[in-house]
């Protein structure tokens, strides 16, 4: 069975996604985890404007893989705007250069992003060794003007040392034995030092956010949250969290997982609601439904059908179960974004000319109280 399984949010956590996949390929050298450092990256983030938060324990494992997959090509272009990109790429170029790479375990990465949102508003943890430390400093240097030293300041206490870049930018650097922190926001690195020294400060003690991270995750995991539930039309629950489990095969990018809230009945209850408004179509290449009765029809009539299409076989393949399906291929949604505003994220809908090789399919699930989310980007070979 070709069909798989995904989910989205807005334009920046959407942009994550994808240079993760995609853009970071050149970072394969990174090795795995080192098990005797146990610094856990999430007391380090600042809950204050948080909107999301990308977590992978080994980067390596999806990078090694992602040029057999199929549309590996097709997506290879793709450039992140941001900080992630810019470190990461510039760690490539210099250890290539270096004809050494990283020399210990930094497998675990976490990236945070804050409000508004743009690529500036980001922070990068890395955990690492001792030798990584130098390897990043060392890079961070060569890419800044000759004959320039890094600016140390001092934020209670500890050493912020900012480093100018070409594009007269600077990046802001915070490091401790264990792990090391940039950011292009001098302000957002003085953050992170306050939910170092102030606990209740720290992500890590949101109370919706830790129902997400009480969820046992297998080794080789990458995990997207944000601070939204799982799709546009549900917005109103600005308190959820929405977790993003993705994977990746030689034909389909995709993502699973629930939405958590501060209440969780009354926000069900909601959101079952506004599900209650969702339009029912039928047309060429898409189908959109919330009522079971469609939906069921919908997936009795592909499976019966004459003609076995790649679009048939994503509407045939859904879970009978679910409270709401969008099914489209991408091309539609390029033709008619604002249609498509309520149900998908930002970035698909404005780089949806990217993705014209896919086939999205998209579904919502009411369980014992519990919103879980599944989204499909299939590819058309």
């Amino acid at each position: 069975m070709r069909l798989r399984t995904v989910a989205k949010l807005g334009m920046v956590l959407s942009v994550v996604l994808f240079c993760t996949a995609v853009g970071l390929y050149g970072f394969a050298k990174l090795s795995t985890t080192d098990k005797g450092k146990d610094f856990n990256l999430f007391s380090l983030v600042p809950a204050d404007e948080c909107i999301g938060v990308l977590e992978s324990d080994n980067i390596n494992y999806f990078l090694n893989g992602f040029p057999e997959l199929n549309y590996s090509e097709e997506l290879g272009n793709f450039q992140f705007p941001g900080l992630f990109n810019y470190v990461l790429g510039g760690l490539n170029e210099y250890t290539t250069n270096k004809a050494h790479g990283l020399s210990s375990k930094m497998s675990r990465v976490v990236v945070s992003f804050h409000a508004p949102g743009s690529p500036r508003d980001q922070v990068v943890y890395f955990r690492m060794g001792d030798s990584d430390e130098k390897t990043l400093g060392d890079m961070l240097l060569e890419r800044a003007p000759k004959d320039f030293s890094p600016k140390k300041e001092k934020y209670r206490g500890k050493n912020i040392y900012v480093y100018p870049l070409s594009n007269d930018d600077f990046l802001a650097v915070y490091s401790e034995a264990g792990f090391y922190v940039v950011s292009y926001q001098k302000r957002l690195i003085e953050q992170v030092i306050d939910a170092r020294e102030d606990e209740e400060k720290a992500l890590i003690n949101d109370v919706v956010f830790s129902k997400a991270m009480q969820k046992k995750k297998s080794h080789n995991f990458l995990t997207l949250y944000g601070r939204t539930p799982s799709m546009p039309f549900l917005q109103d629950n600005k308190g959820c969290w929405s977790e993003f489990d993705f994977h990746m095969n030689s034909d389909v990018v995709y993502l699973t997982g629930d939405t958590y809230m501060p209440d969780t009945c009354s926000c069900i209850l909601q959101m079952a609601e506004k599900l209650k408004n969702i339009p029912d179509v039928c047309e060429d290449s898409l189908i959109i439904s919330a009522d079971k009765e469609s939906m069921s029809a919908y997936m009795d009539e592909a499976c019966e059908r004459n003609r076995r299409t790649l679009f048939n076989e994503c509407v045939a393949n859904l879970s009978r179960e679910a409270a709401f399906m969008l099914v489209a291929d991408m091309n539609k949604v390029s033709e008619e974004p604002k249609r498509f505003a309520p149900y998908l994220p930002g970035f698909l809908l404005e780089n949806a000319a990217m993705f014209h090789s896919f086939i999205l399919s998209t579904q919502l699930s009411l369980v014992n109280d519990k919103l879980s989310h599944i989204m499909v980007l299939t590819y058309k070979d």
